[in-house]
């Protein structure tokens, strides 16, 4: 498959529960990150559906979805993944059952340093991994500081932890 642009691309209506349902059986670890992560009781509509992994798990992430299409997002355009380690610059892949689908979610591949989360724009903001999310009605959520602080990029949101 070819490089596309990924301009105007359709993407599932999918909800929280949706996602668990799907990625329930990983044997990664994965939050709902984006809006859903600030909207958790739902009550808003979303255009997709962000999901954080770690950047030491993502490998799996394409062996658990064997047949999805899966795609590095980067710069605008969409290009097979086949394998590999999705490295720095690129951090997000789009996937979806089928090429003939809706994209479902969009994978967002998240730095850790040592138990540390590291946020990308700023090395100095940091979390625990285990304090990274919130468990709602079963569905890992990323923490909604952070989460506001990927919508807005500034790290005045998030704590700051060396």
């Amino acid at each position: 498959m070819a490089v596309t642009d990924a301009a105007g691309e359709r993407w599932a209506q999918l909800a929280p529960r949706d996602v668990r349902g799907l990625l329930g059986g990983l044997s990664i670890r994965w939050w709902i990150a984006g809006g859903w992560a600030l909207d958790v009781e739902g009550r808003c509509e979303h255009g997709d559906v962000d999901v954080i992994v770690l950047r030491p798990e993502h490998e799996a992430l394409r062996r658990e979805l064997a047949g999805w299409d899966l795609r590095i997002a980067h710069r605008g355009a969409l290009r097979p993944w086949h394998g590999g380690p999705v490295g720095p610059p690129e951090y997000a892949v789009w996937a979806r059952p089928t090429p003939a689908d809706a994209w479902h979610l969009d994978f967002k591949i998240e730095t850790v340093e040592g138990d540390e989360w590291v946020y990308r724009r700023d090395a100095a903001v940091r979390r625990p991994l285990t304090e990274l999310g919130l468990v709602v009605d079963g569905i890992p959520f990323l923490a909604p500081d952070l989460a506001e602080l990927y919508r807005t990029g500034s790290s005045d949101s998030a704590s700051r932890r060396s």
